[in-house]
């Protein structure tokens, strides 16, 4: 994980760098452990790891909406250029994305490895729910990493949540 702040890396280059030694510790664990065994005991570790990077740049200090929204463009931010979007729908209280192309899936999926690709990009959106705004639901049935023709982003606020 980068904690230096000061030195920022596209959500790319940390992917890179980060699968440099993942793939092929989990492909030694698997060959050792068996693959089912290899994933129970590296995937949580990495899910936990993902968790934490997303905590150290959530926002949580204003409004829940307020951070959800900083979060995520943050995020968003590092995605740039890695992935075609089309939006949907967005006004205050919906966003509707589909992503209709990810560098990401077509990353793991070369390297065999979609499950650790879903772990390190696809799963940061729960992240960021979970950490910057409870009250944000995301809704996304499939991913290109998983097989579906796009990801269909759809997050909510919840009706009783402060807007602004």
């Amino acid at each position: 994980m980068n904690k230096d702040k000061g030195t920022a890396l596209t959500l790319m280059q940390r992917v890179e760098v980060q699968t440099e030694v993942l793939v092929p510790l989990l492909r030694h664990l698997r060959a050792e452990l068996g693959e089912e065994a290899a994933n129970a005991l590296v995937y949580p570790v990495l899910r936990d790891s993902m968790r934490e990077w997303i905590a150290s740049i959530a926002a949580t200090d204003g409004n829940p909406t307020e951070n959800w929204r900083e979060t995520s463009d943050k995020v968003a931010t590092m995605f740039t250029g890695d992935l075609d979007l089309k939006v949907v729908e967005q006004d205050d209280r919906t966003l509707s994305v589909d992503v209709i192309r990810c560098r990401y899936a077509d990353f793991f999926r070369n390297l065999g490895e979609p499950d650790l690709g879903a772990i390190l990009t696809c799963e940061l959106d729960n992240h960021i729910a979970d950490r910057s705004a409870p009250e944000v639901r995301m809704m996304r049935e499939t991913t290109i990493m998983a097989g579906g023709r796009c990801c269909p982003f759809r997050y909510q606020i919840a009706p009783d949540a402060p807007c602004d």
